[in-house]
């Protein structure tokens, strides 16, 4: 409501085509509507029923005073709404619309006076002109003095003769023809203009009433949403039409994804079981499909698209890959868009949600393509507009793409397809075949089936990965022979028969060819190339092996890139990264190269060639300490490389070359830093994680305790809770007991021996004689004045690992640690915060050790009594002659019980023990308490 009256929705398109309406303006000014555009803005008062009058609280009078606000507010303004700037004659107007009934002193006279007032001349008024205007001044100096007490300014009325606009507007007339008329342009042929009209009309009205604006954008959209049949903006119909064919474009492309050819010429689609939990999860909202390379994401990921335009969705699907951008100009450009991509897709109306859809967001692989997409989903989901963003990626780059991350914050939609490691992100993992899934794809490729029958696991496992499958059908079409495929045992194996089969048959032109478009790829961080460019002097190539299948010819002949991503990285990886040079550590990536994203996923392909030469895995390792002691070497190589380290180790020995070279190279040192705590997200990870090798390593460790005591302490902390074997159990315990000899041997162990302390008592029943000889130097009179407030709470700690295997070292624990008499208190750090530090001092921290004690006395009690009260009376004997020992001058009494004499002397304990049962007893009195 404006001032009591609607603004009728005919009048807003009469007036003008607004980009933004607002129903209300920042205080001061109120019930007033602000239409702006490109070349400026228009300030409305809507009355049916107005007369002139010089009483500011009469409905001229108050639309009066709200211009002068207006002005004030917009004179006084800091441009920061767009329209509270200083109102420009040229540009803006103050519009007061008036009905057909109103009277004729405004709507005719005070109209034609204003007129002539601000035309160059002016001319003769009327007289009922003159009575208007002189109305109309009044009113305007009344105006400012109640809003100000500034001299009334001369520019004001200036400003306002050329501002101010007195509008007849007959919406049940003509007015309203004409407003039908405009409406009917922007819609589709046939639609009723009228009933479109009416529905505006009820918008306007909501948004009066609620005080609320809406946008160009915002009313198209709920107009839809109404039913209305709007045809495409003018100045977006074209980009939206090339947006929609683009995404057909992809679609058709992105469809040998959802296939496998096993015969040739007859593609079998099969549906992956995860379909409908993507499909749900889509329309739920944004997320991420994440999982290994080859796993099947474009295909899943294309599948949702074409079920989302069936349902009657509005769906961009755009192709990483595809594109070689580095701005948002460049991508519009790329799309073949007059217009930005963003304003494109705000423009673009719909009665429901509309999805981005985006393959292959690795594709980027670190170039500068990899922020405009960046940039386009944190934008698309910022403006909170009806598109939501579906993106594939592969899980190695989501774990260092900390920013996509943050965009698909929230919980992952199903538990059964997720990844534990992005447990904040919300995303499905798409998994490989399912074992139905596969045997549905062998009931349909008979030639296929035959040639998995009797075919070893490990070719089984391979083929559970889509990508594999294809390129094993493919090899079956090429007449590889069951004894080649059976020999294969790895990826690396399968990808290098391909090679063999569709490449190196064309010989030395192929690999210059290959190397060629790898390096133009590699150096620009994107996934194609020009084709002319990659043609080189030897064009026949770029028609041979996209026949071969190895690489497409994309955008209309223009660009050439791999068939999959993955025959990009073993290219690479075949024809970049030479092995011998890795070795010998002549090949560096350094990190101002920024090559990591694009060349990490290859070096899984090398190491994984390396591993399969040598059964020591000597090579191998040799350049896993290369690549993580470089200190300038690219980060994600690093992390790539850590990764690769962590998995590949399954069989007892496949470590141990890093303990062997420990004590000759220190670098390995280094390297175990970054392979451990790759370790440690991969135990995390993955409950299957194969132990034996990584304990088998701890173990070979061990002797070089002084060395790496921090590695040696981080790898006994993961891996002690998890292995339960008695063989490994013996390897952990000997390296907890080197650990702790060292610790013993310094000067100043510091933190070390809580940890070793806790190690060994964990592993206490693998060598209990040597554990406890160790332990028990804990105990030593001179230790005890050194590091009793730091060591032996650490062992009392853990007091129920001693009791039950060596109930006598308990026992000496307890005589020990209730016997030494501790008097220091200086200051220790509990807990270092800049804000609330906490501190103890020695004393309290020794303290800890009997508390631990005086907890686990009744189990102790519970369960070997004999011992427990042995330590017991040790304790209390202890505690005694420490606190409370017999004065020389103490009196003795003599006593004769059953025909024995008893000499008895005196303790004073009916002062120091005169309530045994008192539970706030301190001290070995505790321990009493309990045993009563």
């Amino acid at each position: 409501m404006l001032s009591g009256q609607p603004l009728d929705a005919r009048f807003l398109l009469g007036v003008a085509t607004p980009a933004w309406v607002r129903f209300e303006t920042e205080a001061p000014v109120d019930d007033i509507l602000v239409a702006t555009s490109a070349d400026g803005f228009v300030a409305i008062q809507a009355k049916t029923t107005v007369s002139l009058s010089c009483e500011l609280n009469s409905p001229f009078g108050k639309t009066v005073l709200q211009f002068v606000k207006h002005w004030i507010v917009c004179r006084d303004g800091d441009r920061s709404s767009g329209w509270n700037r200083p109102l420009d004659r040229q540009r803006d107007r103050l519009v007061l619309a008036v009905g057909p009934q109103t009277p004729a002193t405004i709507r005719v006279h005070l109209r034609s006076a204003l007129q002539r007032k601000g035309q160059p001349g002016g001319g003769v008024p009327t007289q009922a002109q003159s009575q208007a205007f002189d109305i109309f001044e009044t009113c305007v100096q009344t105006a400012w003095s109640s809003i100000t007490s500034e001299t009334f300014p001369q520019q004001l009325l200036d400003d306002l003769i050329h501002l101010v606009v007195v509008l007849p507007f007959d919406p049940n007339g003509a007015d309203g023809d004409t407003s039908a008329n405009i409406l009917s342009k922007a819609l589709l042929t046939g639609a009723d203009a009228v009933g479109a009209l009416a529905g505006l009309a009820l918008i306007c009205g909501q948004l009066m009433a609620e005080r609320l604006g809406a946008d160009l954008v915002s009313l198209r959209q709920v107009l839809v949403t109404k039913g209305v049949r709007l045809s495409e903006p003018p100045r977006y119909g074209k980009d939206i039409a090339a947006l929609r064919a683009h995404s057909e474009n992809v679609a058709k492309s992105l469809e040998r994804y959802e296939v496998i050819e096993a015969e040739p010429g007859q593609p079998i689609s099969i549906e992956r079981e995860c379909q409908s939990v993507v499909n749900a999860a889509a329309e739920a909202g944004s997320l991420l499909i994440v999982g290994e390379p080859g796993a099947g994401k474009s295909g899943v990921l294309n599948a949702l698209a074409r079920q989302l335009r069936v349902q009657g969705h509005d769906v961009l699907e755009l192709a990483v890959d595809s594109y070689s951008v580095e701005s948002f100009e460049g991508l519009s450009k790329e799309l073949k868009l007059e217009n930005g991509l963003l304003d494109v897709l705000k423009a673009w109306d719909g009665s429901g949600p509309g999805w981005l859809i985006i393959d292959a967001l690795d594709a980027t692989r670190g170039s500068k393509g990899e922020g405009v997409f960046r940039a386009l989903i944190e934008q698309v989901l910022d403006r909170n507009t009806r598109w939501q963003v579906i993106a594939s990626i592969r899980a190695f780059d989501l774990r260092i793409g900390m920013q996509f991350r943050k965009l698909f914050r929230g919980m992952p939609p199903s538990t059964d397809l997720s990844e534990p490691s992005f447990s904040s992100v919300r995303h499905i993992r798409i998994p490989p075949w399912s074992a139905s899934e596969f045997d549905r794809l062998l009931e349909q490729a008979p030639r296929l089936a035959r040639a998995f029958a009797g075919a070893p696991a490990r070719l089984r496992e391979l083929a559970a990965t889509p990508f594999n499958t294809r390129l094993i059908a493919d090899l079956i079409s090429d007449g590889a022979l069951n004894a080649s495929l059976n020999n294969v045992s790895s990826q690396t194996e399968l990808l290098q028969l391909y090679w063999e089969y569709r490449i190196d048959q064309y010989g030395l032109p192929a690999l210059v060819c290959l190397k060629r478009i790898v390096e133009i790829m590699v150096n620009g961080r994107a996934l194609r190339a020009p084709l002319l460019e990659a043609a080189g002097t030897d064009p026949a190539m770029v028609d041979v092996l996209p026949r071969e299948g190895v690489l497409l010819r994309v955008e209309g002949d223009r660009w050439i890139q791999f068939r999959h991503h993955l025959l990009f990285d073993f290219a690479v990886a075949q024809l970049l990264l030479d092995p011998e040079g890795l070795v010998n550590g002549t090949i560096r990536f350094p990190k101002e190269e920024a090559q990591g994203l694009v060349l990490a996923p290859a070096m899984a392909f090398v190491l994984q060639k390396l591993w399969d030469t040598e059964t020591n895995r000597a090579r191998f390792w040799r350049v896993v300490v290369h690549l993580l002691t470089d200190t300038s070497g690219d980060p994600v190589i690093k992390s790539a490389v850590g990764r690769i380290s962590a998995e590949h180790p399954t069989a007892d020995n496949d470590a141990l070359r890093l303990a062997e070279q420990a004590h000759v190279d220190a670098r390995v040192i280094v390297a175990l830093s970054h392979i451990s705590s790759a370790l440690a997200v991969r135990l995390e990870d993955e409950v299957d994680t194969p132990l034996e090798p990584w304990i088998r390593l701890i173990g070979a460790l061990a002797p070089s305790a002084p060395l790496l005591s921090g590695r040696l302490r981080f790898l006994l902390f993961l891996f002690l809770e998890r292995a339960t074997g008695q063989t490994s159990r013996a390897e952990l315990g000997f390296a907890a007991r080197s650990l702790l000899a060292y610790g013993l041997s310094l000067p100043d162990p510091g933190n070390l021996m809580k940890s070793a302390i806790g190690f060994v008592a964990d592993t206490y029943g693998t060598d209990p004689d040597s554990s406890r000889d160790l332990l028990a130097a804990l105990l030593a009179p001179m230790r005890l004045q050194s590091f009793a407030s730091v060591e032996i709470p650490a062992l009392c700690h853990k007091i129920s690992a001693f009791a039950e295997l060596d109930p006598m070292f308990a026992i000496k624990i307890y005589a020990e640690t209730y016997g030494f008499n501790f008097t220091e208190q200086h200051k220790t750090l509990l807990w270092s915060s800049q804000i609330l530090p906490l501190t103890s001092n020695t004393k309290q921290d020794y303290e800890m050790a009997r508390y631990e004690l005086g907890e686990f006395f009744p189990t102790f009690l519970e369960k070997q009594p004999k011992a427990a009260i042995d330590a017991l009376i040790c304790a209390v004997e202890g505690f005694v002659a420490r606190d409370h020992g017999i004065s020389p001058e103490a009196r003795e009494h003599t006593l004769k019980v059953n025909s024995r004499m008893v000499r008895m002397r005196e303790d004073l304990s009916y002062v120091w023990a005169h309530d045994p049962d008192n539970p706030h007893g301190q001290d070995g009195s505790v321990l009493l308490a309990k045993f009563r």
